[in-house]
């Protein structure tokens, strides 16, 4: 049809329609075959311009109200046409390090993308301090709640943390510059400075990485457990989350001294405790309150004498009245902290405590390392099973944990410090494991393998490609792999075979476990839509789609870190004369998104031109190179492109493009598609970042504008439904908006962080309960809605344009409670007067008119060479 239409010489325009081809952030791709028609036609365009439009609808507006928009591509949902534009990964999406000393903080929006990296001077050393360089920090609850303004009385993100000392202060014994240490560090950051108290030796043969999740979980589990329940032999203690961190610390201990242990964690983990070795007498569902009566049955009646608590509301009443006869419950959640003398009242002979492991002070610390670095000397503990993020990815490190997906430890890793110089992705870590690389021994393919021994860790490589052994270059390829540490497979496979391919997995290496998937393989034949025919189109999909699809099913079950798709911007620009190439890479971006939203992991990146020739662009000759420069898209040098790579593993989106802009070219150029025109520079206007609530508001007004009542409400819905999907770590299809927020597994914890968010996507003020005021998306839609009229009635202005001075009476009134918390420090109280001081200066400095259409930086042409790109949907409301 596609050929046929542009074959002819009508002036009309072709539509092609699809449903949930494409998505918008949060969604689901459902249609992932699809994807590739659009890739297809996306050339089509770049041929034929103003010929064929994309339209991926859900139907709730005609389509012929949105052929007009002067968009060639466009995503209808709930009454609102989405165009597509390519913008610079912005801030929140990779923590930027700078040299020197630098922490990270919570940004003040209470969600997990407002953490920020502040700079840190250094200082000097105390009588008994020492400081120590940081490798890895492990993440606990408490950072969760610090990250999301709940922890009481606030707090800094970081409690634990291993390294290596590189300074003693006076009066410190037994540690010495070069020691590998691990403590109650305090700091998410480069470097620490604490009490030689607070930290141990790390035992021979641990790496820093696995001793950063060890301190306070087992010391959590020693106070709580023998200091203050004086739990011993014979007696029963529940122990709730009995797969997280402080769980199965305790589990350890408690089965040292001798006691007789009930668990619960969620179901899905159940496999796990089991593996632990309990049986189903045991074992009690964290979801519900069924365990209260399981475990009552387990023991005749009894109950148990001791409680390690984590739980909240009906857990805990239920958890309370398992004892039964009296005893110690030992409370380490802090959102539902009770009255000890009602406690007492309601439960005769329950003593009911509450604590912080920082009560156990310096001197209690270091006798609890001490007997518990005996314990492992003996083998009697084992340190936890770890999960890696690198630090700049700490927001999804934090979400991670939120959702208690853990199992063990989560550990963010720093990059540069001392120790194991090894990098891990927002999936989680490579290290130790091994990968498949399709294409391996392609030009991308090869430098991505050595990057991944080099940098990651890998311990073994499997380099897969049709020619196997006989590839070129694969010798030589091997043995550097070699060299850097890694042992090295090399297989002949077609990856389009799907049997090919499960005996390629079944055949691995069961010593590494498969911690990567790299997809590099493809082939290209280029020719223009007329030329083109099922032959040549099936070649180029063989490669690239049959073999994604059996590396995603096959691979689906195993416990993965990474599935990285190398797919191209043509997918996403599209270029003329490679038409099925773009399908076939447009497919790869939708499959990247599908594994996603099923909760696996899955990355494409889109990849710009590299200037190292291969084998499918060493066809390429100057004049080709010369127009692809005009189109501000110059060739990649492999050290940006693997930075690039690097940017993109950390990254928490599943499609990203890595190119190097040439912005003049942009500039430059007269026939810029839609999709790349934000990019280009435009003089005289400077960049600036929309991030306060008038600005939220003021666009959340300008894209309901022209609503009628019924489209306003759907907008809406799908707003409150997508963060609530974010939140979830779910997708936007499984969000339902007359479904109670409580049945769709929101918490107090995450009832706020969905609060936070609606505050900052809508500039309201809401209230801290709104979501349980509002049990339903559609509820907390309607009511989001009333909000924003009520702000045009009050205060006489249209809808978008709040009364500023009245927001900042809110601020205002909020920073007096923060300052008159008792913690601020002199130093505290300076730089926050100077922050002010420098938001002075920009009010009182001379005010231009701002332009209202464009916000971009005169400089921006100064851009780094290389870029990380994001999609982008820009709303037309018809």
């Amino acid at each position: 049809m596609l050929q046929s239409w542009l074959a002819g010489d009508e002036s009309g325009v072709l539509v092609v329609l699809t449903r949930g081809a494409v998505g918008l952030a949060g969604e689901d791709v459902t249609d992932v075959a699809g994807a590739a028609v659009w890739g297809l036609v996306r050339s089509a365009q770049a041929e034929f311009p103003g010929r064929v439009m994309l339209v991926d609808s859900d139907g709730s507006v005609a389509v012929e109200a949105v052929v007009g928009c002067g968009e060639p591509q466009v995503v209808v949902r709930s009454g609102v046409v989405h165009g597509a534009r390519l913008a610079r990964a912005g801030a929140g999406a990779v923590l930027e390090l700078p040299a020197g000393g630098w922490r990270v903080v919570p940004g003040g929006g209470g969600t997990f993308e407002d953490l920020v990296v502040a700079s840190c001077p250094r200082v000097e050393l105390g009588a008994g301090q020492v400081r120590v360089s940081v490798a890895a920090v492990g993440v606990n609850f408490r950072d969760v709640l610090v990250a999301l303004g709940m922890y009481p009385g606030g707090g800094e993100l970081g409690v634990e943390g291993a390294g290596v000392v590189v300074e003693v202060g006076p009066g410190v014994s037994g540690l010495a510059v070069g020691d590998a240490v691990m403590g109650l560090l305090g700091v998410v950051g480069a470097e620490a400075v604490v009490d030689a108290r607070m930290v141990t030796v790390v035992p021979s043969g641990w790496s820093l990485v696995r001793a950063a999740g060890v301190p306070v979980v087992f010391l959590t589990a020693w106070y709580g457990l023998s200091v203050l329940a004086g739990l011993g032999a014979g007696q029963r203690v529940l122990i709730h989350a009995g797969t997280g961190g402080v769980g199965m610390a305790a589990v350890q201990l408690a089965r040292y001294w001798g006691a007789e242990v009930f668990v619960t964690a969620s179901r899905g983990k159940w496999d796990t405790l089991r593996a632990m070795g309990f049986d189903e007498a045991h074992i009690g569902d964290s979801r519900t309150v069924e365990f209260e009566q399981k475990f009552l049955a387990a023991t005749g009646g009894a109950g148990v004498d001791v409680v390690l608590n984590s739980l909240a509301g009906e857990f805990l009443d239920a958890s309370l009245r398992l004892l039964v006869g009296g005893g110690r419950f030992i409370e380490m959640g802090k959102t539902d902290l009770r009255d000890p003398g009602r406690v007492a009242a309601d439960h005769p002979g329950v003593v009911y405590r509450a604590f912080d492991l920082i009560e156990a002070g310096p001197d209690g610390t270091a006798q609890m390392f001490a007997q518990l670095m005996d314990l492992f000397a003996a083998g009697v503990l084992e340190p936890l099973p770890v999960k890696t993020f690198d630090v700049r990815s700490a927001a999804a490190a934090y979400r991670y944990v939120s959702q208690a997906r853990q199992i063990g430890k989560v550990v963010l890793t720093v990059p540069g410090g001392p120790g194991e110089a090894v990098l891990a992705g927002s999936g989680g870590d490579l290290a130790g494991g091994s990968v498949v690389i399709t294409g391996g021994t392609g030009m991308a393919g090869s430098a991505v393998a050595e990057h991944l021994v080099t940098r990651y860790g890998v311990a073994h490589v499997v380099l897969v490609s049709r020619s196997g052994g006989q590839a070129a270059g694969v010798a030589e390829l091997t043995e550097r792999l070699q060299a850097g540490g890694a042992q090295v497979s090399v297989v002949g496979c077609d990856v389009a075979d799907r049997d090919a391919v499960a005996d390629l997995l079944a055949g691995l290496d069961p010593r590494f476990p498969l911690k990567g998937v790299f997809h590099a393989a493809g082939v290209l034949d280029d020719g223009l839509i007329a030329s083109l025919t099922p032959q040549r189109v099936d070649t180029v999909l063989r490669a690239k789609v049959d073999g994604a699809w059996n590396l995603h099913e096959l691979t689906r079950d195993r416990d993965l870190s990474a599935f990285v798709l190398f797919s191209s911007m043509a997918g996403i620009v599209g270029t003329a004369g490679q038409g099925n190439y773009a399908a076939a890479n447009s497919f790869l971006d939708a499959l990247a998104t599908h594994r996603r939203a099923q909760g696996l992991p899955g990355l494409s990146v889109a990849w710009g031109l590299w200037e190292q020739a291969s084998a499918m662009t060493r066809h390429l000759g100057e004049q080709d190179k010369a127009r692809i420069s005009r189109a501000g898209l110059a060739p990649l040098s492999t050290p940006a492109a693997l930075q690039l790579f690097d940017d993109a593993m950390l990254t928490d989106h599943p499609l990203m493009i890595a190119t190097h802009l040439d912005t003049a070219g942009l500039a430059a150029s007269t026939t810029l598609p839609p999709i790349l025109r934000d990019l280009a520079p435009r003089p005289g206007r400077r960049l600036i970042a929309d991030t306060d609530s008038s600005s939220s508001l003021s666009g959340l007004a300008a894209r309901l504008q022209g609503l009628d009542a019924e489209q306003r409400y759907h907008h809406l819905v799908e707003l409150v439904c997508t963060n609530a999907a974010t939140v979830l770590g779910r997708t936007l299809a499984d969000i339902n908006a007359d479904s109670m927020f409580q049945d769709l597994g929101f918490d107090s914890l995450t009832a706020v962080e969905l609060r936070n968010r609606l505050k900052n996507a809508t500039g309201l003020t809401l209230s801290p309960t709104v979501i349980f005021d509002y049990p339903t998306p559609s509820a907390l839609a309607e009511h989001v809605d009333e909000q924003l009229a009520a702000v045009t009635v009050n205060t006489g202005a249209p809808t978008g344009e709040p009364d500023k001075l009245a927001r900042f009476d809110d601020i205002a009134r909020e920073l007096q409670i923060l300052v008159n918390q008792p913690d601020w420090t002199d130093d505290d109280k300076t730089h926050l007067s100077a922050r002010i001081q420098n938001i002075l200066a920009e009010l009182t400095a001379s005010q231009s008119a701002p332009d209202p259409f464009c916000n971009e930086d005169q400089d921006i042409g100064k851009a780094a060479e290389s870029e990380l790109l994001a999609m982008l949907d820009k709303d037309f409301p018809v």
